[in-house]
């Protein structure tokens, strides 16, 4: 018996069904996709331009503007005028006058496994299974989302990051992805029966320890752009930790500071310090960017400023964190203030004692990890929190 069809109505032609039936599984991918992807479960605020920026030097001295605590926000950070922050759902970018929000992007049904803040975006890794599955960049100053990638990473990711590479690293291997685009440039995994426990990243590169139950050891450095091995000696004798590759690979050897040739890995020069771990330890190319840089390592209590080319101490004095980045000066925490010095001599420029609230003498910053300029704003961060000075 053939199908009647109600008066006025057309049978619908094949081309026509079959036009439907790609309409219903594009709609059906559309939601899976937007259940596996951030567009449907994020809470998303932008800025429709950078913030004020406030240009000058540090006043001469400086009170708190405002904080934000530890408890909220466990990550601090300062790129495109704009001070970041971070928890486990998500990322916000702060005014550095005021404090307050320019915008947001938090994941209510993810958990953030790390992020790193490069110098005009910030690269954050999300889990919504067992592992680190989803990567977002977003412009420091506004927010707004350069890309979007699916990844697959081990719950024990911790990110790095230098110039436009955010570098995802595990025991089992590192990944570097391109900040710009949404690639990933290079991976390196050891060989088997080898993991990775210490990795460093800078201008110079990426430079990893890797340990083998064989019990060889060797130090290694890979080209930051491309992933090219440039190198691979054995380490110093002892208890390594790679701390940097800023213009120089500078290691901690029991309480020895170790400056290797970012060229060939090479011993240029050994400094004794008063180290008792690398908890503390930090370290930074400082100068105008395009430049070579001054390699900069803080480490129990010292600021070493190391000569670029031959690895020698150009200079180093007493501080308490890592210091601000100028074109042509540093502003280092000390004692009791913030002390402007030339990045090449170590030279005192200008001193800002900080004050509290009211104005009185502050003595320092309490577990202070380093301090980086928005403007004329400093931002100092700590292990509980941060503060904005001005």
């Amino acid at each position: 018996m053939s199908q009647a069809f109600p008066r006025g109505l057309r049978r619908p032609s094949w081309p026509a069904l079959a036009w439907l039936g790609v309409l219903v599984i594009a709609l059906v991918l559309g939601v899976v996709l937007a259940g596996n992807s951030d567009a449907g479960n994020t809470d998303v605020r932008t800025a429709t331009d950078l913030p004020a920026s406030s240009s000058g030097p540090l006043p001469g001295r400086v009170s708190p503007l405002w904080a934000v605590d530890a408890a909220v926000d466990d990550q601090q950070s300062v790129a495109s005028g704009t001070v970041i922050t971070s928890n486990e759902h998500g990322v916000r970018g702060l005014d550095p006058l005021t404090g307050d929000e320019r915008w947001h992007y938090l994941r209510p049904n993810a958990t953030m496994c790390d992020l790193t803040v490069l110098v005009d975006v910030v690269v954050a890794i999300f889990k919504t299974t067992g592992r680190c599955n989803e990567a977002v960049a977003l412009e420091a100053g506004t927010g707004v989302r350069r890309w979007y990638r699916n990844v697959d990473f081990s719950d024990e990711l911790s990110m790095l990051g230098s110039g436009t590479a955010a570098l995802a690293a595990t025991p089992g291997g590192i990944a570097v992805l391109d900040a710009v685009g949404n690639s990933i440039r290079w991976r390196y995994n050891p060989p088997q029966g080898c993991e990775l426990s210490s990795i460093g990243i800078g201008i110079s590169g990426v430079v990893v320890l890797e340990r083998c139950t064989t019990g060889t050891t060797w130090l290694a450095e890979f080209e930051l752009e491309s992933g090219d091995q440039q190198w691979r000696v054995a380490p110093p004798p002892g208890d390594v930790t790679v701390l940097g590759a800023d213009g120089v690979v500078s290691l901690l050897v029991g309480q020895q500071l170790i400056i290797l040739s970012a060229r060939d890995g090479s011993l240029v020069s050994t400094m004794t310090t008063a180290a008792e771990s690398d908890e503390s330890a930090a370290t930074m190319s400082a100068g105008p960017p395009g430049g070579q840089g001054v390699p900069l390592v803080y480490l129990a209590g010292q600021l070493y400023a190391i000569e670029p080319a031959g690895g020698a101490q150009l200079w180093s004095v007493a501080a308490t964190g890592l210091p601000a980045n100028g074109d042509s000066a540093v502003v280092v925490p000390e004692a009791g203030a913030f002390v402007t010095r030339n990045l090449v001599t170590g030279e005192e420029i200008a001193r800002s004692p900080i004050g509290d609230a009211s104005g009185s003498q502050e003595g320092g910053l309490e577990g202070l990890v380093r301090v980086e300029l928005a403007g004329s704003v400093l931002i100092a961060v700590t292990q509980n929190g941060l503060v904005s000075y001005g």
